[in-house]
């Protein structure tokens, strides 16, 4: 039996994997992606009922002496199929550790390419640190995951993710013809804007975490946003490329912006944050009520000084 404490940091690792997943800046990338590797450090020493040191070094060397060969590449066979998980390098994972001080303490900048990697590497550590767990568990790691992440998310199932994914699968094949047309079908495949953008909604309230994961009519509206945000990147990209090209013509300049056109992250961000009908009511009450308070406040009255009396020098000098 996993322990409570154990999934629950396993969840906050899958949080701040989600959060480093959908970041519009590498400082976020980096801080949210350690920081996901820094919870599953976590659930592995309260897995074998240690106190994670204050110190998020101590955390990170005391993992690696207990588990040197954790991210060593791993397939893992069934019947006639097999998975393979490409594992890591912890002195990769101490570089990220210094990375990540650095996007928290001082100025940091990274190239897109670069922090994507780092975000990948994240998940391929929290998924390295679930074997672990799950095998000195004796469960599978896929069963150990579906918790954790109901635990994160609150939904084992998300139509949305599967709305979201028949999407892609349509833009891909759209591109998959341009490409027939223009005579680079792989090229074109591979720069397909959709391979680069991800969708997802989250919430806290149980009730909408249940109708994302499962209605139909949310998923495909979540799909339908998802294409509109690829529209977006790509004419972004399309400006960008514009923009660098300036007014040069000649081929080698068409390659640099070709090139560097969408060497960008971008992440766009949307909320609702609701309330109860009576707690809006008594919010906006509260706002008017301050708005009408300060426009109808009586005027600050001024007593006037008063004069001394006019003598009669003062009346003839006046004439």
């Amino acid at each position: 039996m996993v322990g409570k404490d154990v999934v629950l940091k396993l969840a906050l690792a899958l949080q701040y994997a989600h959060h480093a997943n959908f970041a519009g800046t590498p400082r976020q990338a980096i801080a949210d992606g350690y920081s996901a590797i820094d919870a599953a450090l976590s659930a592995l020493l309260a897995h074998d009922k240690i106190d994670p040191p204050r110190i998020h070094k101590h955390k990170l060397d005391q993992v690696r002496k207990a588990y040197p060969n954790m991210l060593a590449p791993k397939v893992t066979r069934r019947g006639n199929s097999a998975s393979y998980s490409p594992g890591g390098d912890w002195t990769s994972i101490e570089s990220y550790y210094r990375q990540w001080l650095e996007s928290r303490y001082s100025r940091f900048d990274l190239p897109p390419a670069q922090a994507s990697s780092r975000v990948v590497e994240t998940h391929q550590f929290v998924n390295a640190a679930m074997r672990v767990i799950a095998r000195k568990m004796k469960i599978s790691a896929p069963k150990l995951n579906e918790r954790a992440f109901e635990q994160a998310f609150g939904v084992k199932h998300s139509e949305l993710g599967l709305a979201v994914g028949m999407m892609h699968d349509r833009l891909f094949s759209d591109a998959e013809q341009m490409g027939e047309i223009h005579g680079s079908k792989l090229g074109t495949k591979l720069a397909s804007t959709t391979n680069y953008c991800e969708l997802d909604i989250i919430t806290g309230d149980a009730l909408t975490q249940a109708i994302i994961g499962e209605d139909e009519e949310i998923a495909m509206e979540g799909a339908r946003v998802y294409a509109e945000f690829n529209k977006l990147a790509e004419k972004i990209i399309e400006k960008r490329l514009k923009k660098i090209l300036g007014n040069r013509e000649d081929e080698a300049s068409d390659r640099e912006a070709l090139n560097l056109s969408p060497n960008f992250m971008l992440s766009m961000k949307a909320r609702y944050h609701g309330a109860t009908v009576k707690e809006m009511g008594d919010r906006w009450g509260r706002a008017f009520a301050t708005g009408l308070g300060a426009t109808f406040a009586k005027p600050r009255r001024y007593r006037k000084k008063k004069q001394a009396p006019v003598t009669s020098q003062d009346a003839q000098r006046d004439t």
